[in-house]
């Protein structure tokens, strides 16, 4: 869990350096998808492919093929598939090596199956050929078409090529970018539509980038309107199942006696959905964009994202609480496409316009009123309000991670001390998280985990508030004796101690921006606060100490300070970013490098000593 929290706080300042001297594991050398739609949305694809292997790598990643698929409502026909070497030699996929699975595997379970072919002799220059057939009998949304591509600015694309033949009855718009072509040929049942992209250039992926779908060549058709229209089509999936039965207008009376105020008892239910419905995700027939009832996931007590949804909706509906589905992105997506395809939703929230709140009872360690950074500066689709909105993006005020540490220095530079650290917000979320992951580890390897990143050795034991409890505030207390870190009696010099608390200013200093970035990247905002108090000996005379800092860079601040009164050192670190948007860009490059070479010169200073 450790991992998480680590990828979360430095995605407020860094973005790691590119991979040097990249290639690409595989070159797509040919692709070619025809597909024709018919009226009522349902469609038929022929899909060929010949893709290069590059690198050793991809001989073990990349030497078969996953062709995902409805196993309900798709059927997928192999027409041939083979190995092809350098030398011109073909080696076919043999039935055996064809495989069908399916069913979902941890707490999902579908209908979707995969069709898995293993390629036989891949080496590095082997190419593999595919063609299939994939038929869509029940489309997606019912009486409608969507697709969308997205080319990866990490791959080569030599010749691809996209068919789209249309249904007249059927209107459906396209949009591409990056591509070339367009209407070929029009008749009076159908339009015929070419499109060419080709990618020669490619770049390497860099940490934080957003998804593909901001920014990216792309291929879209979609048969609605617009992605209010969607919401619309989604909606009508909702039909009979906000039902307020007697058992579950029971349940919301219980949850709210004596709750007057609609802010509390939203919370009140808000709070029983996020606790008491397991997240399992059952994805049958249509099961990716249509709930189950809100009477079935209270009585099963667990369900996926549409159904949490579908249940607090419903509970809120009986107390006269209105509320609406939010259709969102919950991973690294900022942007909706020109046209309305399912891409980039991958998730559901709820919606209290009387309020203005927005709620994922999914992210389980969420208090009322927080949102996961995922679903935070996000559009949406309210699709009982046939609207679009925003989620809010991040205030630094409300996401802050404050820690205080005592250190006693002893004569031979052994250090016994306390921390007491606490969380708010997204970053509080986090925080949450990563406890909720600690509580089977043993407190000795959790300090050793913490003190390692400083060269630290020593031992210590962590408690901390529940977790699962989300009425009060989460926060951590240590306690800790940590081996000598500087040579004492003096004389000497020793950069200010970390301990075990989180240290995340001392964290940012350990990683720096890559100068040259190509692709937007998340950014947010939050504020981060350590302060200590070291007790040196009293046979130690403290001859220096760091100077103070005052930094201010348009969206970053930063203070640290140092106050000697007699042999106790008081040290205070403040750092502010204010990104107004979770999108940032090349031109925060050189502010953010900027405060890097200020903040890693603080660090590294020293306390001088005799």
């Amino acid at each position: 869990m450790r991992l998480l929290k680590l990828s979360l706080i430095l995605a407020f300042f860094y973005t790691p350096m590119a991979w040097a001297d990249y290639k690409p594991a595989t070159t797509d050398e040919r692709s070619i998808e025809t597909t024709n739609v018919n009226a009522d949305g349902s469609s038929v694809s022929i899909y060929e492919s010949l893709t290069r292997i590059e690198t050793q790598a991809a001989v073990e990643d990349d030497g078969h093929i996953d062709i995902p698929y409805n196993g309900k409502t798709e059927t997928v026909q192999i027409i041939e598939a083979y190995t092809l070497q350098a030398d011109g030699k073909k080696i076919k996929v043999p039935q055996s090596s064809i495989r069908n699975t399916g069913g979902g595997s941890g707490n999902k379970f579908s209908e979707t199956k995969h069709k898995v072919l293993i390629y036989p002799d891949v080496k590095v220059g082997s190419r593999l050929y595919l063609k299939y057939r994939d038929e869509e009998r029940s489309p997606l949304y019912t009486g409608h078409f969507i697709s969308g591509q997205f080319f990866s600015p990490h791959f080569v694309y030599k010749d691809t090529q996209i068919n789209l033949i249309t249904n007249n009855k059927l209107p459906i718009q396209i949009d591409t970018k990056g591509m070339q072509g367009g209407l070929i040929k029009a008749t009076k049942t159908h339009k015929h539509y070419r499109y060419t992209f080709k990618q020669d250039q490619v770049l390497p992926p860099e940490d934080s980038q957003n998804a593909y779908s901001d920014f990216a060549p792309y291929f879209m058709a979609s048969s609605f309107k617009d992605h209010v229209e969607l919401g619309r089509a989604y909606q009508a999936g909702l039909k009979n199942k906000t039902n307020v039965t007697p058992e579950l207008q029971a349940l919301a009376d219980d949850l709210t006696v004596g709750l007057t105020g609609e802010k509390a008892q939203v919370e009140a239910l808000y709070q029983w959905v996020s606790k008491n419905i397991r997240y399992m995700a059952i994805y049958l027939s249509k099961g990716g964009v249509v709930p189950h009832s809100a009477q079935s996931i209270y009585k099963n007590r667990f369900g996926d994202c549409k159904d949490h949804v579908v249940l607090l909706e419903t509970l809120l509906k009986a107390k006269g609480i209105k509320s609406s589905t939010a259709l969102i992105n919950s991973r690294d997506a900022y942007k909706l496409p020109n046209l309305a395809v399912q891409t980039p939703f991958n998730h559901v929230i709820n919606y209290i316009p009387s309020l203005d709140l927005y709620l994922d009872s999914t992210a389980q360690f969420a208090p009322f009123g927080a949102l996961p950074i995922g679903v935070m500066d996000k559009p949406v689709v309210l699709t009982a309000l046939n609207r679009l909105g925003h989620t809010p993006a991040m205030q630094a005020k409300d996401n802050r991670m404050v820690s205080k540490v005592d250190m006693l220095i002893n004569e031979d530079g052994s250090m016994q001390g306390t921390s007491h650290t606490y969380a708010t917000g997204a970053v509080g979320i986090d925080y949450r998280i990563e406890g909720a992951g600690n509580l089977d580890y043993d407190d000795n390897d959790l300090v050793k985990s913490r003190l390692a990143p400083a060269n630290e050795t020593g031992t210590g034991k962590i408690t901390t508030t529940d977790p699962f409890d989300l009425s009060v505030p989460f926060e951590e207390k240590a306690t800790f004796t940590v081996d000598p870190a500087a040579n004492f009696p003096g004389p000497g010099a020793m950069t200010i101690p970390v301990g075990i608390a989180n240290g995340e200013i001392a964290r940012l200093g350990r990683y720096k921006m890559n100068a040259n970035l190509n692709f937007p990247y998340a950014c947010y905002a939050n504020i981060m606060e350590d302060r200590y108090s070291l007790t040196y000996p009293n046979t130690t005379k403290i001859t220096r100490i760091p100077a103070d800092v005052n930094y201010q860079n348009n969206s970053i601040s930063y203070q640290a300070s140092y106050k000697l009164t007699g042999n106790k050192l008081e040290v205070f670190r403040r750092y502010q970013s204010d990104n107004p948007s979770h999108v940032c860009g090349a031109e925060k490059v050189a502010e953010k490098l900027s405060f890097f070479k200020v903040l890693q010169r603080d660090l590294k200073g020293q306390v001088f000593y005799e």
